[in-house]
């Protein structure tokens, strides 16, 4: 009987790769060992890439994921900049040259290895959200102390109103972020791209990708911004009156341009704040596969591939969206409360808790459209900038917007916006103001 000698050995050389890969999953408790034993059925391949962003174009490809680091199994040419040993998706497309059986022996070596510079960078990765973290919390809590007595009130208060108010409206953030990094979906109407973000991304769940960072990043967003908005207030004004006398010019004591001013500081501050949070939500969106594995995860493979510094990478950005954002919003409902607090109190009318309601629903409701047609272009940038790996710049991205689409390119998902923003930004101007008279503070305007 003819027995085909090359064919067996190559045979074998695949049984002892299968084997070695299996021991090497099972000792490392990852619990897609199952998935290995279909390889057999994959080994003809020419070449594997990560799943993030170039998908292979035969969709019947298959996936195996893995914890651990990403072994060359074929032992074929490929070039470096493929490999992502950070537990992504390997895919495997026909046709590969065979590999020799002398390659089992590297592979053996490769899998006893490759684990230790996983771990040890996710290790690293770790440690820097911790350090991070507590810089965090140590920066908020001298920040509190330094702001005087009872000042606290208005941290708590900005806290609590951004989380609760921009955690309920993640569905509809996530549609427009979809429609401004996606351009398949950029002519569609906001049910339409909601309707194939659930088909093509699992389900209503996706419509919540990035809630995590969502809430945790506002939590101490809003904290900070409407805290410095509030104490630098009597601050900035005391500091005008003092240079309107020193320079002889009365216009510098303006109430207005101190409300402005303190609406500015607060906007920057909030933008260091807010800046990681952000661009993890983002990157969740524009990458469904990464927000299939948590926000936490998501952000520990972020910090692997792109390191601390691909968070602030659209800080530009963010200055871009947050301070006009705040200036707008803040400055914008503390005048028209007052305005209006003023107006009825001058036709002689009792400012009863039915007023209470009424003008800062309405003044809120106002500032929400204000505050979305002065940041939306910061708000595009940041969503593009964030979308992506690599080094450009914010400068680039707001260019090649221009070059493409005009200035008109900066308001795509504006309308969905419309909705995102006048929910965020009534919401969160009631509950703050609501939560200021809960805990001893004075309604704003009054």
């Amino acid at each position: 009987m003819y027995i085909n000698r090359p064919k067996v050995a190559l045979m074998l050389g695949y049984a002892i790769q299968i084997h070695a890969l299996q021991l090497h999953m099972t000792n490392l408790g990852v619990k897609y060992r199952s998935h290995a034993r279909g390889l057999s059925s994959r080994m003809n391949s020419d070449c594997w890439r990560h799943q993030a962003k170039n998908r292979c174009p035969n969709r019947g490809t298959s996936y195996l994921t893995m914890q651990s680091a990403l072994i060359d199994i074929n032992g074929g040419n490929h070039e470096e900049d493929d490999v992502q040993q950070d537990g992504n998706y390997v895919l495997f497309s026909p046709n590969c040259d065979k590999p020799d059986i002398n390659d089992s022996h590297a592979m053996i070596s490769t899998a006893s290895t490759a684990p230790l510079s996983y771990e040890h960078k996710r290790t690293k990765s770790k440690i820097k959200v911790a350090v991070s973290t507590l810089f965090l919390f140590s920066f908020c809590w001298a920040l509190i102390a330094c702001s005087g007595q009872g000042a606290w009130r208005y941290y708590l208060a900005g806290g609590i109103c951004a989380a609760i108010s921009h955690a309920i409206t993640t569905p509809v953030d996530v549609i427009k972020t979809r429609k401004q990094v996606d351009e398949s979906m950029k002519d569609m109407s906001m049910i339409q791209s909601g309707l194939k973000i659930i088909k093509d991304d699992g389900g209503l769940n996706a419509l919540l990708a990035g809630l995590g960072p969502t809430t945790f990043g506002y939590l101490f967003e809003g904290a900070v911004k409407f805290g410095i908005y509030e104490v630098s207030k009597p601050l900035i004004g005391s500091f005008l009156a003092w240079s309107a006398v020193l320079c002889k010019l009365p216009w510098i004591n303006s109430k207005m341009l101190g409300f402005v001013i303190s609406g500015g500081i607060a906007g920057a501050a909030a933008s260091v704040m807010l800046c990681p949070m952000e661009a993890l939500r983002i990157r969740l969106v524009a990458e469904p596969e990464l927000a299939a594995v948590g926000w936490i995860d998501g952000g520990l493979s972020m910090i692997g591939n792109e390191g601390i510094k691909g968070f602030w990478k659209s800080l530009p950005a963010m200055l871009s969206k947050q301070v006009p954002y705040t200036i707008t919003k803040n400055v914008s409902f503390d005048f028209i409360t007052t305005v209006s607090y003023t107006t009825v109190a001058a036709y002689g009318l009792t400012i009863c808790s039915k007023w209470k309601l009424v003008i800062p629903l309405l003044s809120a409701m106002l500032a929400s459209i204000l505050s979305c047609i002065s940041s939306q272009p910061g708000d595009m940038l940041l969503s593009v900038v964030n979308a992506e790996e690599g080094k450009k710049s914010t400068t680039e991205f707001a260019r090649e917007i221009m070059k493409r689409d005009g200035f008109a390119g900066f308001f795509v998902g504006v309308r969905e916006r419309f909705l995102h923003v006048g929910i965020i930004v009534t919401m969160q101007l009631l509950i703050y103001d609501f939560v200021k008279r809960l805990v001893g503070i004075s309604a704003t305007g009054l």
